[in-house]
């Protein structure tokens, strides 16, 4: 069975896809993903403290080094190209400051982010903190495709996550094809073109689109037209209740409540 391009979602504010109610009940476990690229002339992106709960995060990056804090006391640098997970569960603190590499010949210097948010199942939205970061040399890299989660030809990240799932970083030369079986079960997710033009079979991938895939665990062909670079992501599904508020996502309206309590308890905490 061949899997192929369900429909297109177009960014919001030109970065964020997965936001929609229909959009997040399609796609679950993936609640939001955030994702672009961008020129600065600065010395860095800093976003500053604030909560989540209830969710997974992984952030996936190029460009930068990322200083991480957190209320967890989770204290680390990630270099460039390197992933970071964070299991928020009933309440985390953090910020995060993608940080300029080093001096360049141009004040224009690129950076690139993927940031995707994961429903917590109920036995873990509201659990203790768990973090992992893992350097870019950690992350296993076969024939230009690295393995950000999940296996691929029998290798597997070294990212654990409580999700049946696999989140590749696909690079392609102009005319190359790749195929992929999608594993049995991950018969949600889509694809996120970074850069070039890629097709999965008849259908042309546009750039700052998330392409959603249908819902079967058949084979994937993509063949570069220029060379390409993209993001393809798949998961088990899940099927619990999306409460949203603001950066918590929970399955029932109790767990989001006491998640908030937790998180206005927090809210003087010093990072």
């Amino acid at each position: 069975m061949d899997r192929k391009l369900k429909k297109l979602q177009k960014a919001r504010k030109g970065i964020q896809y997965i936001i929609y109610p229909e959009i997040r009940a399609e796609l679950s476990p993936f609640v939001f993903f955030d994702a672009g690229n961008m020129l600065r002339n600065d010395e860095g992106l800093f976003i500053g403290t604030h909560p989540h709960s209830g969710i997974g995060i992984i952030t996936y990056f190029e460009g930068a080094n990322l200083l991480h804090d957190d209320s967890a006391e989770n204290d680390h640098v990630i270099a460039d190209g390197g992933v970071q997970w964070i299991r928020a569960g009933g309440v985390v603190w953090h910020q995060e400051n993608y940080a300029k590499k080093a001096a360049t010949d141009s004040e224009a210097w690129p950076l690139t982010i993927h940031q995707l948010w994961m429903q917590l199942p109920p036995e873990l939205e509201e659990s203790e903190v768990e973090y992992q970061n893992i350097q870019p040399e950690d992350l296993p890299v076969i024939d230009n495709i690295k393995i950000v989660a999940g296996t691929y030809n029998g290798i597997q990240s070294p990212l654990k996550v409580p999700y049946d799932m696999t989140y590749l970083d696909i690079k392609l030369k102009a005319g190359e094809s790749f195929e992929f079986q999608t594993p049995k079960g991950q018969t949600r997710g889509f694809v996120f073109p970074r850069s070039g033009s890629v097709s999965l079979y008849e259908d042309n991938l546009p750039l700052k689109h998330l392409s959603i895939l249908e819902d079967n665990d058949g084979k994937l062909e993509f063949l570069a037209e220029t060379d390409s670079a993209f993001i393809l992501l798949m998961a088990a599904p899940q099927n619990h209740p999306i409460i949203t508020q603001g950066g918590s996502i929970h399955t029932n309206e109790g767990a989001l409540e006491r998640s908030f309590k937790r998180i206005k308890k927090q809210r003087r905490i010093r990072l």
